[in-house]
Formats: C-alpha cells, sequence, structure tokens
C-alpha cells in the first residue's frame, strides 16, 4: 500500500481490529508516517471505547453464570497444583548440583547428624524412663480386660493414674484408687470413666507415692469411701 495514499476508509475496520493480517501490517505502515491518518486513528478509538457505554445495562440470567463458574472450575482443576517439595528433596537437589566429591560430603555429613540426633533422642527417652517411675496395675476376673498404669515423678512427691477399658459405671458408682502401707489403705482419689473405659487423674497423697508398696482400684459408692467396700477391679505393687 503506497504511504502518500490515504487509508480513511479502513480506519474504522482497523480501529474495531476486523482486518486481515494483510491488511492490519500495511494499515499499520501507513499509520506510522501518516499524520493525518493517525489522527482519524485517535477520534475513531476513542469512540469504540465509548460504544459499549451506549449500552443499556441488563443483569445476566442465573444460567449464564452458572455455566461461566463451572468453566472457571474446570481451568482451577485443569491445572494441576505443584506440591512443594521435602527438605530431603530440596537437599538432595542442591547436592546434585554440586560437585560429585562435595555432595557425597555433604551426604555423609548430614546421615552422621541425623543419627546421632536419633541416638541422643533415644538416650533422652530413656533416661526419662528412668527417672519417671510406673507401677503397671493387673486386671482381676471382674474386669479382665483392664489395664492401668501409675507414674510417678523422680522424687515421689506427684503422680498420675491412667486406666483403660473399665467398665462405665453408672451415676450411684465410681471407681476408688487406694494405696496401700503396711496393709493400711489410704484413698488417692475417686474417678469415673468414659465410654471407652478410659480416666487419667492426679493422685492425690499425704505421703510420697514411693512410700506406698501397693496399689488397687475398687468400685465405689459415688464421692469415694474411707475405706475399700466394693470388688477389686484393679491391683498391683511397687
Amino acid at each position: 500500500m503506497d504511504d502518500e495514499l490515504h487509508v480513511l476508509d479502513l480506519i474504522p475496520a482497523y480501529a474495531l481490529g476486523c482486518l486481515d493480517e494483510g491488511d492490519l501490517a500495511a494499515i499499520a505502515g501507513h499509520l506510522a508516517s501518516c499524520e493525518s491518518c493517525h489522527q482519524e486513528l485517535t477520534l475513531y478509538q476513542d469512540l469504540v471505547d465509548r460504544l459499549p457505554l451506549a449500552l443499556a445495562q441488563i443483569s445476566p440470567q442465573p444460567a449464564v453464570k452458572q455455566k461461566l463458574m463451572q468453566v472457571v472450575a474446570k481451568s482451577k482443576t485443569a491445572i494441576p497444583e505443584e506440591k512443594p517439595l521435602s527438605i530431603w528433596q530440596r537437599l538432595t537437589a542442591s547436592l546434585q548440583r554440586s560437585s560429585p566429591a562435595w555432595a557425597l560430603a555433604s551426604l555423609v555429613v548430614i546421615v552422621l547428624l541425623v543419627t546421632s540426633n536419633l541416638l541422643l533422642w533415644r538416650h533422652v527417652g530413656q533416661t526419662k524412663q528412668v527417672q519417671m517411675p510406673l507401677v503397671g496395675l493387673q486386671s482381676t476376673n471382674f474386669a479382665p480386660d483392664a489395664s492401668g498404669t501409675i507414674v510417678m515423678s523422680r522424687d515421689g512427691e506427684h503422680g498420675a493414674l491412667v486406666v483403660d477399658r473399665l467398665k462405665p459405671l453408672g451415676d450411684l458408682q465410681q471407681y476408688q484408687l487406694w494405696l496401700i502401707n503396711n496393709g493400711v489403705h489410704t484413698s488417692g482419689g475417686v474417678f469415673s470413666v468414659d465410654e471407652s473405659g478410659y480416666a487419667t487423674i492426679y493422685i492425690e497423697a499425704s505421703e510420697t507415692l514411693s512410700s506406698f508398696d501397693n496399689f488397687s482400684i475398687t468400685i465405689e459408692t459415688a464421692g469415694g469411701s474411707p475405706i475399700p467396700t466394693g470388688k477389686k477391679v484393679l491391683n498391683g505393687k511397687l
């Protein structure tokens, strides 16, 4: 297209983007060197921008919105989300980018650190078990599936009772823990269990728990009893 010839007839279609690629390229070249046609294009572009404002505003039907949201949902599910790499995956990737010798040395150091941490954790766990004496309570014929454990502090001043699979009692009865020393029974607490037979309580005692040599749990009236009167369900020795 000759740059000296004006393209006024094609400017409206150009502004609307209705021309093919060949005409678009030719007119764009002409507009670059023709100030008159470029000013005419500016007027049409402004008119194109105002055309949508001349239309009456209407609300779309609900079905249109529903279809649009379905398309949006499909586009989201079509793009798989990348799972974040784990620490180990990022670490191995960085080692792969390093030189072989340095990568191997780094991997050996990491394995040694992990192993030492595991050994330290195990040692700490064993130390805690030594510092926290445990007393296992054995079931009786009245509660063959039940089990219990008394956990004491290292100094024997504090303790907790954990029981499992004891039969839930009615509102008129509760379980009672007994701390026994030379045949003398001292109440360590009254409790009820949940539907699964589980309960945990803090043991109340005027003396250190380590001073008692036997423990038992019986069924008593609600609120507890001064002395054992009901069936024994669990018992154990220190």
